[in-house]
């Protein structure tokens, strides 16, 4: 007689056993930079980025497939906001971030959601993600 446990298959628990992604650090590699001057601008950056991929593509949850489509679109765009500006500044510094309340205010944001917008538009990457809304 077999068993009863015989047949149990066990099964590594994957998420555990890596390391979540490191959108900051990644996005700091391709921008070149070492300190941490940029660190809270960068992660709003990035997180207006996922915002805003998610959005489009209308799903909830980021594929890991496009973690460096996200940061090579947050790098991207703190380049071409950072030359656009005369002063050699961030255009869309922030003003003020709460915590819990998940607020985010900006001094002058608008050029980063434009620059975004228009590197989601262009990014084929992002179609293959895409769902579409059915109505019934």
């Amino acid at each position: 007689m077999a068993d009863d446990n015989s047949d149990i298959i066990e099964v590594e628990n994957t998420e555990s056993s890596e390391k979540a992604f490191d959108f900051l650090r990644t996005v700091k590699t391709l921008l070149g930079l070492n300190d941490d001057s940029t660190d809270s601008l960068l992660s709003v950056y990035v997180e207006m980025t996922k915002q805003s991929i998610l959005n489009f593509c209308n799903i909830s949850e980021l594929p890991t497939a496009l973690n460096y489509t996200l940061c090579a679109m947050v790098a991207d765009t703190y380049r071409e906001l950072k030359s656009a500006n005369t002063t050699g500044e961030v255009v869309g510094n922030v003003s003020s971030i709460s915590e819990d309340g998940r607020s985010v205010s900006f001094s002058s944001g608008q050029e980063f959601k434009r620059s975004v917008e228009d590197k989601i538009s262009r990014t084929t990457e992002l179609i293959r993600y895409k769902k579409l809304y059915r109505l019934d």
